[in-house]
């Protein structure tokens, strides 16, 4: 049998309640008022990882072994009641108080929220640079939560093992196999947050790998803590020393940017010091402080009161429309929080608990919830977003500029607005547009893609991407293969143009494959849209000589309008106004296209420049043709470049037969 751990007898901590609290408030306030991070997360989870292991060497010295399906259900039992109510409700207020463009992101967000997948869902979005124009989500803070969730796992999985290790080598202590254990896997996930975090810090921050180690911190604790005695003075200035450590975190460090890695080590540190004090310190101790009776109260409701605060917060933002919040106003958003935490442990969670339901009951109530769930916000969600997409009499789009009047529309503008910020390109979603460190010459085939006559390549970054629509229409229409090579932040030329080096080698690897594959044509943007530098580099030059060495026909279009800020969120906000959100054409276009004042290398067969489409000499707008032309600042909506395809037809279709004719 497992024998208990030598040394102190067992005794609440009241310490770790006030040490939440504080934390959880924390949190709150920099969120608040500060519009910074506060550090508090990683106290939550030195504290979590010192409560579960606790918890897991109880379940063994009572169990005599590791009950892996009641570990599960009792987990499940202790987070879901609060989470998922409090994510629910969230998503119902938010669904009609957010502003239209948020829906989509609603949905997504509310089940990676549920079902504890959000730190990897807002890891993705921090690497998809055309995702980073998503507001700041009311499910944002579910990160923690499912980095929890995820460490929880692990540590199920770490002391089955060892358990097993144990029962196999006769041994009859749990901590001679799952300490050493613990003490590698947190090394090696410091050494690997240190290193991601300088990497790719917007990614480490949400990563689970990053972080287990602030847990591991917590289970070391859990084995040792009992065997420290610091006592007087030592106690006392440490107890203090991790209190103020902690409220300084924020202050000093900008904490959402350089976490977690070393930084890390500072909340995590200022919580392993006020654990190792206790209660040691004295009448004037921090622990008087965090044990104080206010303190402990809110550290009973403190998991509640973070997931409160911060769609509190959002919520707040989009019904007042203020981008700041007044110190009253806060104080206010703290309250409620606090007053719906207190409902939400006192009037769900707790009575859920009293129910003692049987694990079988247990499992079936969850696995039914969950299908439910999933199932109503599906339905919801196609019910709600669906939109025509397809070009119609009511929506031209690009095509109106080929009828004689300006047609009178029945409909309204589509997408839709909850869609609009989503309606992009298919490369996005079939995974055929690198969009990370990635640099190979991935190559993705649209169009016609069996009885083709020849085949265009497409190339370049995401501006060259949008036009992959309208060539999917042309291609399957004409019998014509369209090829994808494309990377996200990068451009069709030999050097690097947006002051991120990897482009030139990715470039450099397209090159060798349109080289190899010696499509008929490669179909690319051939200038940069920005009145202050309308141009065509050097690089874009370099890059079409070598494909002139190459015998490769090439087609440039010119480079499509800017906006100074989100398309679709400025239609929503001006009940979609389009003429409130133009831009003056002179701000984003210059009256002559950069591509007619360079010499243009031989194998350019023709250019394209259909600005006409967009702009009328004026003002360039982001509605045409009843279609919404951007689905963010500068990149054309799925919809509207579809619309585009008989405006270009003739003249690619013509360059297409042309270079077949040069064969």
């Amino acid at each position: 049998m497992q024998q208990p751990q030598k040394g102190k007898k067992k005794r609440f901590r009241l310490e770790i309640e006030g040490l939440r609290a504080l934390a959880a408030f924390l949190v709150a306030v920099y969120h608040i008022w500060f519009n910074r991070v506060s550090g508090g997360v990683d106290v939550f989870f030195v504290v979590s990882g010192f409560l579960i292991t606790t918890s897991i060497l109880s379940m063994i010295r009572r169990e005599g072994k590791v009950l892996v399906f009641s570990y599960i259900i009792k987990l499940l039992k202790r987070l879901i009641p609060t989470a998922w109510t409090i994510a629910l409700l969230t998503f119902i207020a938010s669904f009609f108080i957010l502003p239209a463009f948020f829906k989509e992101q609603l949905f997504d967000e509310v089940i990676a929220s549920l079902f504890y997948f959000e730190n990897w869902r807002l890891a993705w979005d921090s690497i998809d640079y055309l995702a980073q124009n998503n507001e700041a989500s009311p499910f944002q803070h579910y990160w923690a939560l499912s980095i929890q969730f995820q460490f929880y796992l692990i540590w199920l999985v770490l002391f089955f093992l060892a358990f097993r290790v144990m029962k196999w080598t006769n041994g009859r202590w749990i901590g001679s196999f799952a300490l050493p254990l613990i003490v590698v896997i947190s090394i090696v996930s410091f050494i690997y947050s240190v290193y991601y975090t300088n990497v790719e810090q917007s990614v480490a921050y949400y990563h689970t790998f990053t972080r287990v180690w602030e847990f591991g911190v917590g289970g070391i604790l859990a084995f040792t803590l009992n065997r420290i005695e610091w006592k007087g003075a030592l106690a006392f200035f440490a107890g203090w020393t991790g209190v103020i450590g902690l409220l300084l975190v924020g202050i000093v460090l900008q904490v959402s940017t350089v976490f977690p890695g070393y930084a890390a080590l500072w909340p995590v540190l200022s919580a392993v010091l006020i654990l190792c004090a206790g209660n040691q310190g004295g009448k004037w101790s921090a622990y008087r402080f965090l044990s104080s009776k206010p303190l402990v109260s809110f550290g009973s409701i403190s998991y509640a009161f973070y997931l409160w605060h911060w769609p509190i917060l959002i919520l707040y933002y989009g019904w007042t429309g203020k981008e700041t919040v007044s110190f009253l106003a806060g104080l206010g958003i703290i309250a409620v929080a606090t007053l719906f935490a207190y409902v939400t442990i006192h009037g769900i969670e707790r009575p859920v608990h009293a129910l003692n339901l049987k694990k079988s009951v247990s499992t079936a109530l969850i696995l039914v919830a969950s299908l439910v769930l999933v199932t109503t916000l599906t339905m919801w969600k196609e019910r709600t977003l669906s939109t025509a997409i397809a070009v119609s009499p009511d929506h031209p789009g690009g095509a109106v500029t080929l009828l004689d009047r300006e047609p009178t529309y029945t409909e309204d503008p589509i997408p839709n607005l909850a869609v609009a910020a989503v309606d992009r390109s298919a490369i996005y979603d079939d995974d055929c547009i690198n969009m990370d460190v990635d640099l190979d010459a991935n190559r993705c085939e649209y169009g016609e893609t069996e009885n083709y006559r020849g085949t265009i390549a497409l190339a370049g970054g995401s501006h060259a991407a949008h036009w992959q629509p309208m060539l999917d229409e042309i291609g399957k229409k004409h019998n014509i293969r369209i090829t994808t090579y494309l990377k996200g932040r990068c451009r069709f030329s030999t050097t690097d143009v947006l002051g991120w080096e990897p482009c030139e080698q990715w470039m450099d690897n397209v090159l060798v494959a349109l080289e190899q594959d010696a499509p008929d044509l490669v179909f690319t943007v051939g200038d940069i849209s920005v009145t202050t530098y309308e141009e065509v580099p050097d690089g874009y030059i370099e890059a079409w000589k070598r494909l002139e060495r190459a015998n490769i026909p090439l087609l440039l279009i010119r480079d499509t309008p800017r906006y100074r800020e989100h398309v679709v969120h400025c239609l929503d906000a001006n009940d979609g106004d389009a003429e409130a959100c133009r831009v003056e054409q002179r701000a984003t276009l210059l009256e002559e296209s950069a591509l007619e004042r360079v010499d243009l290398p031989s194998n350019v067969i023709d250019t394209i420049d259909i600005t006409n489409v967009f702009c009328d000499g004026d003002y360039c707008t982001p509605i045409v043709g009843n279609i919404i032309t951007h689905f963010d600042k500068n990149h054309l909506s799925a919809t509207f470049s579809r619309s585009l395809a008989p405006v270009t037809e003739e003249q690619i279709v013509r360059a297409f037969e042309r270079a077949l004719q040069q064969k």
